[in-house]
């Protein structure tokens, strides 16, 4: 048998990193008497549900309290963009010849297999498969605007070529990406080829041809979506590679919306519209903004056609005083000169009052709805978009004793919650949203109010099925164990994708950094960040946030295997799966807890116990030669069965 690598992280224990942390004891509560024999008294104990009926039955009812919050209430808005979405590519792993031959595979030479995408698998490891399509243009989509190829989500590294000619890069899975092709495109038919490249993860995986565990350069932890192949595929760590999520091609304005962020400000009843304007063109280009604001989930106009027209901001000159700019400022406001956009991204925030707005939270998750359209200097409606958004403020109290106090919408709370293992990105990619809104439902049935997307960001529409239940949601940056050296940029650039990513979607409260970063930089310091070092990264992290996210609560470490860290505490603790890991099981149910920093509150990122699926599934699904010879059944599935480490 191999040994298992997540045994081994157990059991390497928790190095201290100083003094100053301190084993928490049980609180010493006072005795409380809850009567509730009278039918008519304030507490009545919740019936347990013992059966699949009785969960069944309440997740229906789930269904039905949240429906009303999944409708769509907001009017059209009318879609300026031609989108043409591709499914069919071909695909294959490349080989020696490919790279000494590149031109050949953008041309499509060769022996390709024919797949849809989303599209997700091996090989793992350093490797290399290219995707190839065709599509149509006439006359009048390359005549005007411009043509982007567009991406949801490839891993790893993506290279883009349409025609043959090179688009560009992207590194990092699950980020959206886009190039513009205006220059490449053609009449009549067009190619459009990717080169995705994988490599070994930060902590090293295991490889498909020798078994051996090597490490490598990929922004990678575990949990992610798997594929259909029993060994590896079926886990939920194996870092695979593809074209996991939607691609399409895409006829723009050259003057258009690349983002929309509603920043809510509901203790002063306020919100603020963050814009990012894109602008094909060299030059200086007047524009205006028209945005209105719908309940989305409800019937109200908050406001409609609101105009704004970019105004040139504070400036301050050599030699002026605060004064005298500001002065000067309101002079030129005055005096009507715009702020003009130029090529690339041009970045905007508009306030405008929210009073009396509805609250988003877990229980009537409201939302409400931005529609925006970008007008240019002849008073042409060049580009529209929307954004939905909640009401809500979420803040970590970091001055009271205890530090780490939660509040959401200024009330003090709990999160109570679990890890997601993959499933909800299974839903996703097979488009299953009827067991998407189910998976998610049942936390809710569970008493939950909070998931951790575990060590990973995921498809947006998890995001968005999480808004319209009031389920909270922590995101991680897929970071496990280690930070490689000549990694540090390239994640200070992934911090703020993820942020970018999640930072409009009110379920979004918290980000993580890194899962277990282990002592001795994971053992390897001649290639890994020490702890030292990892700290500043975290500082550096908190930076790239807060530039486009004021109001992110971020958890550096999500289980510390080298406390402390700035911040909130957390640790992981599994002492009924690998033995004593953590603390002890019974001082554990006393209620005493590992050591912590004094003065903080403290949480507890992962525990569990390990289990089997159920008989039928194993019977189902498992192959042959993993199954007993004289059947499988109630009993013998619980015996040590030969499943692969």
């Amino acid at each position: 048998m191999k040994n298992d690598f997540f045994a081994d992280i157990a059991a390497s224990g928790i190095q201290n990193l100083q003094a100053g942390l301190k084993e928490q004891e049980p609180q010493r509560l006072k005795e409380i008497t809850l009567e509730f024999s009278d039918k008519d008294a304030a507490f009545q104990a919740a019936k347990k549900m013992d059966t699949k009926e009785e969960l069944y039955e309440e997740l229906e009812r789930q269904k039905q309290y949240y429906e009303p919050f999944l409708k769509e209430m907001a009017p059209p808005i009318e879609e300026l963009r031609i989108k043409k979405t591709l499914k069919e590519f071909q695909w294959r792993v490349g080989t020696k010849k490919d790279a000494a031959d590149l031109m050949g595979v953008l041309k499509g030479e060769g022996n390709w297999e024919q797949i849809t995408i989303p599209h997700y698998g091996e090989p793992r490891g350093v490797a290399v498969t290219y995707y190839r399509t065709e599509f149509y243009l006439d006359a009048g989509e390359i005549r005007e605007g411009s043509l982007w190829a567009v991406f949801q989500g490839v891993d790893y590294k993506a290279h883009v070529f349409v025609n043959g000619c090179y688009l560009g890069s992207h590194e990092g899975f699950f980020a959206p990406f886009e190039f513009d092709f205006t220059r490449c495109a053609a009449e009549g038919l067009n190619s459009l080829a990717v080169m995705v490249e994988n490599d070994y993860i930060h902590m090293g995986n295991v490889s498909e041809y020798n078994g051996l565990r090597y490490t490598g350069d990929k922004f990678y932890a575990a949990t992610g979506l798997g594929y259909d192949e029993p060994a590896e595929g079926w886990h939920h760590c194996p870092p695979g590679m593809g074209i996991y999520q939607n691609a399409w091609i895409e006829k723009r304005s050259r003057l258009f919306l690349q983002d929309i962020f509603v920043r809510p400000l509901p203790d002063v009843g306020m919100a603020e519209l963050w814009l990012e304007v894109y602008s094909c063109d060299v030059g200086f280009r007047d524009v205006e903004i028209r945005f209105s604001v719908y309940g989305q989930n409800f019937e109200e106009t908050v406001f409609e056609e609101k105009r704004y027209l970019p105004m040139t901001s504070l400036e301050v000159g050599r030699g002026d005083t605060l004064t005298e700019a500001k002065v000067r400022a309101e002079k030129r406001y005055q005096a009507g000169i715009p702020m003009q956009v130029e090529r690339g991204i041009n970045y905007f925030r508009i306030p405008f009052e929210m009073d009396h707005a509805r609250r988003w939270e877990p229980d009537t998750p409201w939302l409400y709805q931005c529609q925006v359209k970008l007008v240019d200097e002849t008073g042409s409606i060049c580009d529209t978009g929307k954004r939905q958004f909640g009401m809500r403020s979420f803040r970590m109290d970091e001055e009271s004793e205890p530090k780490g106090k939660f509040y959401l919408n200024n009330r003090q709370i709990r999160l109570r919650g679990a890890n997601t293992m993959g499933h909800e990105q299974q839903c996703v990619f097979h488009e299953n949203w009827d067991q998407l809104l189910e998976d998610m439902l049942l936390a809710k049935v569970c008493n939950m109010n909070f998931l951790r997307l575990t060590q990973r960001p995921v498809q947006p529409q998890i995001y968005d099925y999480c808004d319209k239940i009031g389920l909270m949601i922590q995101t991680d940056l897929p970071m496990f164990a280690a930070l490689r050296r000549n990694q540090f940029v390239e994640g200070i650039k992934q911090v703020q994708e993820m942020e970018h990513l999640i930072r409009a979607h009110p379920c979004c409260i918290i980000a993580s950094y890194i899962n277990e970063p282990m002592p001795n930089a994971h053992n390897k310091p001649h290639r890994n960040l020490e702890r030292k070092e990892l700290e500043g990264f975290f500082e550096a992290a908190d930076i790239a946030i807060r530039i486009i996210n004021p109001d992110r609560v971020v958890k550096h470490v999500d289980g510390d295997y080298e406390p402390p860290t700035k911040g909130y505490p957390d640790n992981h603790c599994y002492p009924c799966w690998y033995n004593g890991h953590g603390i002890d099981i019974g001082k554990l149910h006393k209620g005493y807890w590992m050591d912590v920093k004094e003065g903080w509150h403290y949480g507890c990122g992962e525990f569990g116990i390990e289990a089997l699926e159920d008989v039928e599934v194993m019977q189902k699904y498992y192959p042959k030669a993993w199954l007993p010879e004289k059947g499988l059944t109630q009993a013998s599935s619980i015996r040590q069965m030969p499943f692969p480490s």
